[in-house]
């Protein structure tokens, strides 16, 4: 007996076994005569299966779920034998091999498998392929690695293929994983293929935390955002657009523009509407058209209760979690460079009227004059000269001269294009990984000046200094342009068709219809708009050394914004010109300190424990200058001190907030089939006084994995996942503004003295209201999450109910005391709606992949109550007809009386 093979036998003693088996074939080396050079240092299995693979000439054929969770090992073979090698690993990861020809088979150590090698020949293999119930499976594609040749079961799961000993057959088929086979002496081959998990174990990002798709309790929708980088969409949201059930995205008019974003309807009358945006664990308030869509890794919302109640007080209206790339497994560093030229256009143009047309009905509009009053103004009159109707002279000119200008195509551009170029760096090494990419996009909408640049630079790192520190931290520069003064689109269609835009002397006609001022003359004035946007998260996460899965993280993230707008019109004031530069600056800081705690006890309980306790800082400065009536313009905005000293005008402002937050949430699962979530957050804000300073906000959710269960299995055995679930909780919006519950002074020199000179003078410009409070949203979901047939047919089912409370309103108030409103909490709005989300995997073919998403959402909003008022004794609240806000009815109502 070898020593090697004592070795082995020894290994297998402490259930570290190692499974070789070959026969000495003499195309195939024996891998106790392969000497391997190769030092790796605690990495991944599958890692030093690519590096074996590259430096030797046997593949490694596996399952993902063998060796998934396998602990990371370490290597250091300086020509020692693939065979010594490979026990090393053996003993390190609990994994067994198989020799086959040039294929080495990997599976979790179980019990020994000697498979011995054949030479080479023409056989027909056969068999029957079964899932892991014994049942057959028709249309499993099965195809000889490396070949197009190939075959598909029939409808008893069986197959005939004519092959070599030797070659490798692939089985594949959809909800499964797919499996890797080599013909040996037999001809006879039985498969069974094994669910494909992948989808059920994805990882989705819950907030301050992760956890697998299967675990959810809360309803929570990961996008399907494939398409970026192939759609000519500048913003991320537009990316969303009908993508997920709730999920509301709206259209851009210009370029650069976000559209509006709502999540399950309105709850609010007047305070936030849009969902909260946290980038890479990081509460973000800037624009998001700064963020590139091809840094995005993943887009998670949040919309029921139970979801977003780890954000408190600002996810009442939902929350969308992004997640932004990081460095992948390969070989060498990626270097990815992608560019798109999208060229646009309009569906449908409303051109304006001709100038026979603009004739035609300047004419009819002068009948008292163009038209005999004895026809009854239809016959014209022959002498009418339309020329009387024009206010200028230069009307008149081009008129004789048959001159008209197109004013609609002077000011749209008839070339609408989207570029965009990113570049990127990535790799994910031992112990660490990062991403590094440049991006610019340019954007030219409808509408002269319509223009929108943007330049945007990212790194994200992290590194496991040791086995218990992993840090990093994620960070973009983005640098926006609007480099235009956006002009009217109805200016094309109201300018005189006879009105030129330039004169005969080459000057710019400065009224061409003899009232307004030439569009073209504002589309040509100095003007400048820019956004530098600075964030940056820094963490570091510690996994405490001597308790088994408690770990903390601390989250430093931070926001600075500059704002940067310039304007100088030569043509204001008579011409005597009108400028102004505006500079504003945001800086936002946030610690968030996170504890976790994860433990599985004997695979049947598991517990996940997330606390938080963090502080958001955010505070704003702005300056304007601003002059008119210049002796000197040629500097325009740059020389502001060239305009008359009596009209200079200097503003500064600024404002600081702050806010305060802890929550504790808790996930148990026993056995993976019942499932819990509970999370209670407690939010203070320095807008509030001091009696409604902090709100606390709870939730709950339970779970069912149905699938699990024995009966489900028998009885319902196409359902592949069966899940239903419910929560109940509750949510807050701030609302209220930064100083809303103070009374607040304005001043300004507002008289004057018997001298003529200007008082300087203040006063109270608004009355304390330090009674308000959060904004309260109550509300339950139910649904149901299923998969059928091996995953091929997946969906969700949501049914929610919301009410909120105490929303914020100003009433009004006798004008007698100045003022003439005033902030109150009152009233109740209601939210109800239905989500379906339906997947299909129609066909699955190598590199032939079709499938169909179906999407469908309905919310019906009622605002329940207000004021309470019933003037008219009728047993109803009375509507608030000014305001648009009727009792009963969803809020986009429309006053129509007389119509039924």
């Amino acid at each position: 007996m070898s020593k090697l093979f004592t070795l082995a036998f020894t290994l297998q003693c402490f259930s570290m076994s190692l499974l070789l088996a070959w026969n000495g074939n003499a195309q195939v080396k024996s891998i106790e005569d392969v000497p391997v050079h190769l030092s790796l240092n605690e990495v991944k299995v599958e890692k030093a299966f690519k590096e074996l693979e590259r430096i030797t000439e046997y593949n490694f054929v596996f399952a993902n779920r063998e060796v998934r969770d396998t602990p990371l090992i370490s290597v250091d073979s300086q020509g020692e034998s693939m065979y010594d090698l490979l026990v090393s690993i053996a003993s390190q990861s609990h994994l067994s091999f198989k020799q086959v020809d040039q294929n080495i088979h990997v599976k979790k150590s179980e019990k020994e498998n000697l498979i011995t090698l054949v030479k080479f020949e023409d056989i027909t293999i056969s068999g029957t392929v079964t899932d892991e119930n014994g049942e057959p499976l028709p249309g499993v594609t099965i195809i000889i690695e490396g070949t197009n040749t190939g075959t598909v079961t029939d409808f008893n799961g069986t197959y005939s293929l004519q092959a070599e000993t030797g070659n490798v057959l692939v089985f594949s088929f959809v909800g499964f994983e797919s499996q890797k086979v080599t013909i040996g002496n037999s001809d006879t081959l039985n498969v069974e293929l094994l669910e494909d998990q992948s989808s059920l174990d994805e990882v989705v990002v819950v907030g301050y935390g992760t956890q697998k798709k299967k675990d959810l309790t809360g309803s929570i929708v990961r996008a399907n955002i494939e398409d970026i980088g192939e759609q000519p969409k500048v913003s991320l949201l537009q990316h969303l657009q009908g993508s997920v059930p709730g999920l509301n995205v709206g259209q851009v008019n210009s370029a650069g523009q976000n559209p509006e974003i709502e999540v399950r309807g309105v709850s609010s009358l007047s305070g936030e509407q849009a969902p909260l945006i946290i980038v890479d664990n990081i509460i973000f308030r800037g624009n998001i058209i700064d963020i590139n869509p091809n840094d995005v890794e993943s887009i998670d919302i949040l919309k029921d209760a139970s979801a977003a109640a780890i954000y408190g007080s600002q996810a009442s209206n939902g929350v969308i979690l992004i997640t932004t790339k990081s460095g992948k497994i390969s070989e060498k560093p990626m270097i990815n460079y992608s560019v798109y030229h999208a060229i646009q256009g309009n569906t449908k143009e409303f051109f304006p009227e001709s100038p026979d047309e603009f004739i035609n009905r300047i004419t009819a509009m002068d009948y008292e004059v163009s038209r005999f009053q004895e026809s009854g103004y239809i016959e014209t009159r022959p002498d009418y000269d339309v020329k009387s109707t024009f206010k200028e002279n230069h009307m008149i000119d081009a008129f004789n001269k048959g001159i008209t200008t197109n004013w609609y195509e002077l000011l749209t551009n008839d070339r609408m294009y989207t570029s965009n170029h990113n570049l990127s760096l990535s790799d994910r090494y031992e112990n660490g990984s990062y991403f590094v990419s440049l991006g610019y996009t340019d954007q030219k909408g409808y509408m002269i000046n319509d223009e929108f640049n943007r330049i945007n630079a990212r790194i994200n790192v992290d590194s496991y200094v040791t086995d218990w520190l992993h840090t990093g931290f994620q960070s973009f520069i983005s640098l926006s342009r609007y480099p235009g003064l956006n002009i009217n689109p109805g200016r094309r269609y109201f300018a005189h068709a006879y009105g030129q835009n330039i004169l005969d002397n080459g000057d710019f006609n400065l009224y061409p219809n003899g009232q307004n001022l030439n569009p073209i003359l504002e589309a040509n004035s100095d003007y400048k708009n820019k956004r530098i946007h600075l964030f940056g998260n820094i963490f570091a996460e510690i996994q405490v050394p001597f308790i088994d899965g408690l770990s903390y993280r601390l989250n430093f993230g931070n926001n600075y914004r500059t704002t940067s707008e310039y304007s100088f019109r030569d043509y204001a004031l008579n011409f005597q010109g009108m400028g102004f530069k505006e500079e504003g600056i945001r800086y936002e800081y946030i610690f968030d300190n996170i504890i976790s705690y994860k433990k599985n006890i004997n695979n049947i309980h598991q517990i996940d424990l997330t606390l938080l306790y963090g502080v958001e800082k955010r505070q704003f400065s702005s300056t304007r200058a601003e002059s008119s009536v210049f002796i000197n313009k040629q500097l325009s905005y740059n020389r502001l001190q060239s305009g008359n000293s009596d009209l200079q005008i200097a503003e500064s402002g600024g404002w600081e907030e702050a806010s305060l937050y802890n929550m504790v949430r808790l996930f148990y699962s026993l056995k993976d089939k019942y499932l819990i979530t509970g999370t209670v957050r407690r939010d203070g804000f320095s807008g509030f006084s001091d009696q409604n300073k902090f709100g606390i906000f709870p939730s709950v959710s339970l779970g069912w994995n149905a699938s699990e269960e024995s009966f489900i299995k028998d009885k319902l055995s196409f359902f592949s996942f069966l899940k239903l679930r419910g929560s109940y909780g509750a949510t807050g919006n701030r609302t209220v503004g930064r100083y809303q519950t103070m009374a607040r002074v304005s001043s300004g020199f507002n008289y004057v003295d018997t001298g003529g000179g200007p008082i300087y003078t203040q006063g109270i410009s608004s009355i304390a209201s330090p009674d308000l409070k959060w904004e309260t949203t109550l509300g339950f979901n139910f649904g149901l999450d299923f998969g059928i047939f091996s995953q091929r047919l997946t969906g969700a089912i949501d049914y929610y109910n919301n009410n909120t409370y105490d929303l914020l309103y100003n009433v009004d108030i006798p004008g007698i005391n100045r003022f003439s409103t005033f902030p109150d909490n009152l009233g109740k709005l209601h939210n109800e709606g239905l989500e379906i989300a339906l997947s299909s995997i129609n066909l699955d073919k190598g590199s032939l992949y079709w499938t169909t998403d179906f999407v469908f959402s309905m919310n019906r909003n009622t605002l329940v109550e207000l004021l309470g008022f019933d003037n008219d004794g009728d047993g109803i609240e009375d509507d608030l007809v000014s305001e648009g806000l009727f009792i009963g009815q969803p809020l986009s109502s429309i006053f129509a009386p007389g119509l039924a």
